[in-house]
């Protein structure tokens, strides 16, 4: 299934900036950025914190979220063994009270209900093992609008928050909900290590690393002392503080650029986000091919 990457904004980028993690020129375009496909291969904008969590899953509790769609027609109700759902004339209401039971359990609720969406257990880190990932979606929506997810951090569930659609469309949904990684396997959603995260976020057993501003060289020393293994996207930050910035191969750096950020793609994999100096050109840098953000859609 060919997925369609969307434009999102998520909470995430809005709820974490004041409390004082990410800063500068750089970290606003990463937070501002969304994610393109426009080229192949891949082109990526990534939100820093889209990859943190709140704490240790716990597998018994609920997870909460609304969907904003043209359901119609009065409320109605839905419930198996996996997932309660409630739909008004534009909404529906989701609560996850067993993350650990089988994709086919969430995506026969989601049916009953209307909605066309398949839903899979995708890899993430033990932070994220439980929540929903996603949603990943295939179609196509009216002129000007796009999907839009915003967390919420003040629930004691798994995951909570709201995915907001237009009336118009009607293409098929991807959601994940997260299992707990094989070692080395590629994550579904990408945990931050750079910068430092404050320690309510630390809890994928990661620890993180001051390499914000830093030479590549230093940092590049530092995850391969590691242990991990070294990716990059090169970005080019444009006037208006705004950025774009696409996927490149390790030779294409060089050892004086500077790191912006850095994430998990794996217990064992880091991706490091560079700031391309002034006098490199925006495409002047050949890109690497490497794995669509939504992967673990795609699959």
């Amino acid at each position: 299934m060919n997925i369609t990457d969307l434009a999102r904004v998520r909470d995430e980028d809005l709820f974490r900036e004041p409390a004082g993690q990410a800063s500068g020129a750089g970290a606003r375009a990463l937070m501002d950025s969304i994610m393109s496909e426009k080229r192949e291969p891949v082109r990526t904008r990534f939100p820093w914190w889209r990859g943190l969590g709140l704490g240790a899953v716990a597998v018994a509790l609920a997870a909460a979220l609304i969907v904003w769609m043209p359901i119609g027609g009065p409320v109605t109700e839905y419930a198996n063994a996996a997932v309660t759902l409630r739909t008004g004339e534009d909404f529906i209401t989701v609560t996850i009270t067993d993350p650990e039971a089988e994709a086919e359990t969430f995506a026969e609720a989601f049916r009953a209900v209307g909605l066309n969406a398949e839903v899979k257990k995708v890899p993430v880190a033990a932070q994220d093992v439980g929540k929903l990932i996603g949603p990943a979606a295939s179609g196509t929506f009216p002129p000007g609008t796009g999907m839009t997810i915003q967390t919420s951090y003040d629930c004691a569930s798994v995951w909570c928050g709201r995915i907001s659609m237009p009336v118009g469309f009607t293409g098929n949904i991807v959601f994940g909900i997260g299992r707990l990684a094989a070692p080395g396997e590629r994550y579904a959603q990408r945990v931050q290590i750079i910068p430092i995260p404050p320690p309510e976020f630390r809890t994928d057993g990661s620890e993180g690393y001051d390499g914000a501003g830093q030479p590549v060289s230093k940092v590049r020393g530092e995850m391969e002392r590691r242990g991990m293994k070294l990716t990059y996207e090169l970005m080019w930050l444009k006037p208006d503080g705004s950025g774009e910035g696409y996927h490149v191969d390790a030779d294409q750096i060089k050892d004086d650029w500077i790191v912006e950020s850095g994430s998990k793609l794996a217990s064992d994999a880091v991706e490091l986000t560079v700031l391309a100096p002034k006098t490199v050109p925006y495409d002047s840098v050949p890109p690497s091919k490497l794995p669509s953000p939504h992967h673990w859609a795609e699959d």
